[in-house]
Parts: structure tokens; sequence; C-alpha cells
């Protein structure tokens, strides 16, 4: 009995000792800052009793691969894991894994390490120093990648020989075409970003047109220009009126105080001229298209300088 009595004092004496300790863990980058390419480590801290084991309470084996993070980063693998006793008795357990990021800019891992689940005895999870500054591989005013640097003299040893420390060599190497890889991929990106075609504006739709106009299209390139002119005054006043006729439409742009007047005389006379050309079959002369196409630049140009600018509401 007395055996019996002395094992069950000395499990809850450890029972005691586990839930003494607040298990805590957090997130950290180190270093907090690199450059576009280069690996850093993303730490996983643990505090813990020594009664409880790091990878107990970090779930296992912890894939970061297999989050959900987009393809701006790269997990490179796991280091060593490493343990030490503190002064009052709990252990830090060290866990950290290679990561790379492919943007540049102050980025964070915290949404992705929040879904993390770790062990029900973790009772304080810290992620919000999951976060680093990634340089950008491009200075202010460059537009495409700089070229590998070579290696410095006696990079390899003090008599230049590759074959001193040839590990130092590759390793170099494989962080350099890490680096350049990264920044290519960044550049293009920011490439194809910049050439993503906006749409063109009315008065470049209107100098295609013109341009695209010879004797035996006059009728069609009436209709596509009275097209763009109402296109320009629904937009105007942010109403479509698509259900109306030109003279519908010409006698509500005459009423309208939205519609500036310089804007609504232009509108009238190429109206006319192009009526004449659409209804009555009129051969429209090139000098006679010229002026047309001219009256409609400025009414669009007057249309243009009216218009509401992006993201503004009405009344």
């Amino acid at each position: 009995m007395l055996a019996l009595f002395s094992f069950v004092l000395a499990q809850l004496a450890a029972l005691q000792g586990v839930g003494a300790g607040e298990v805590r863990a957090r997130w950290s980058c180190e270093p907090q800052a690199v450059e576009l390419g280069a690996p850093f480590a993303l730490v996983l801290e643990l505090v813990h009793p020594a009664a409880l084991s790091a990878r107990e309470l970090s779930a296992g084996e912890l894939a970061l691969d297999e989050l959900s993070l987009d393809e701006s980063w790269v997990v490179l693998g796991e280091e060593s894991s490493t343990s030490e006793r503190e002064a009052d008795g709990m252990f830090r357990s060290r866990r950290a894994w290679r990561v790379s990021s492919l943007e540049p800019g102050e980025r964070t891992l915290s949404g992705a390490l929040s879904r993390i689940v770790l062990s029900e005895r973790v009772t304080h999870i810290q992620v919000g120093e999951a976060r680093v500054r990634v340089g950008a591989v491009l200075a202010p005013g460059e537009d495409a990648p700089r070229p590998l640097r070579e290696f410095p003299a006696g990079f390899a040893g003090e008599d230049g020989s590759a074959s001193a420390k040839p590990w130092i060599l590759w390793l170099a190497l494989s962080s350099a075409l890490l680096a350049g890889a990264a920044g290519a991929v960044w550049w293009r990106r920011r490439r194809l970003r910049r050439t993503v075609a906006r749409p063109p504006t009315a008065l470049e739709r209107l100098g295609e047109l013109e341009r695209s106009l010879d004797g035996a299209r006059g009728s069609e390139g009436c209709f596509e220009l009275t097209r763009l002119l109402r296109a320009a005054g629904d937009g105007l006043r942010q109403k479509s009126r698509s259900g109306l006729t030109d003279e519908e439409w010409l006698a509500e742009i005459t009423a309208s105080l939205e519609v500036p007047r310089n804007a609504v005389s232009a509108l009238v006379a190429v109206f006319e001229r192009t009526g004449r050309v659409k209804y009555a079959g009129e051969a429209p002369t090139p000098w006679a298209m010229q002026e047309t196409f001219q009256r409609a630049r400025t009414a669009l140009e007057v249309l243009g300088a009216g218009a509401p600018s992006a993201g503004a509401t009405r009344a």
C-alpha cells in the first residue's frame, strides 16, 4: 500500500508540474529583412515543460508546403530542431523552415500560420512577428534585372584555387541563380502588369475610325461615328438612351442642361450631315467627312472635359 501511495503521489506531482507551466508558441522570421529570392528562417518557438515534446505540441510533422500559400512563396525545407532548458525549468524548443519570397515589399505569413492547428496544450500563440521585408531587385528607375556580379578575387581561397573550398562556390552559385531567377520572375510580372491593355478613349476610337474610312465605307462610318458620339453623351449624363432614334436623342441632348452648349452645336452639325448620308443616300465628299470628323472631335473634347471622374456619383 505504501508503494502504491508513493506512486500515486509521484504521478500527481508530475501532472501538476505539467500544468504549472504555460505552453506558449511564437512564430517569427529570421532575419526580418532579406533580398528578393534570398531564403530566410520561418521559426516556431515553443516554451513548454520538460514532460511535453516539441513534436507533440506542434502536431508532429508540419508540412508548410502543404499550406495554401500563393505562388509568391517557396518552402525550401526544414532545419534541424533544437531544445534548451531555461532557468525556470521550462524548455525552449525551436523548429525552423527555410522559406523564400518571389515578390518584394513588406510581406507577412501570419494569415497562413493562423490556420495551423497546434496541440490543445498550447495556450498562447503569437503570429504577429511572422513578417519579413523583401528588397526589390530593381533600383528606382531601372526596368531590367542587373547582370550577376563576378566572384571577387581570392574568393575560393588565398591561392585563388576553386578546389580550396568547392562547397562555398556551389553555395554561392546556387544563391546567385536563385536570386536571379526570382528577380526575372518578378520583373516579368511587373512588365506584364504594365502591358495590360487599357480600353481606348473616345478620341482614340475616333482617330482609328477616321483613318479606316474610305469612299466605299462612308455610310458605315457615319453609323459608327454617331454611335460613338451617343455613347459619349450618355456617359456624360450617366444614363443610357440607346432606345431613342437619332432625332429623339439629339432633341434630348439639346434640351439637357448637363451638356455644354458648344458640344451641342457641334453634335447638331455632325448629326445633320451624317443623317443625310445614313438615311438619304447622300455620298459624302472627302472634304465633307473631314469637316464632320473635326466637329465630332470638338464635341468629344468638350464632353470628355465635362465627364465625371472615376468613382464620382450623381446626387
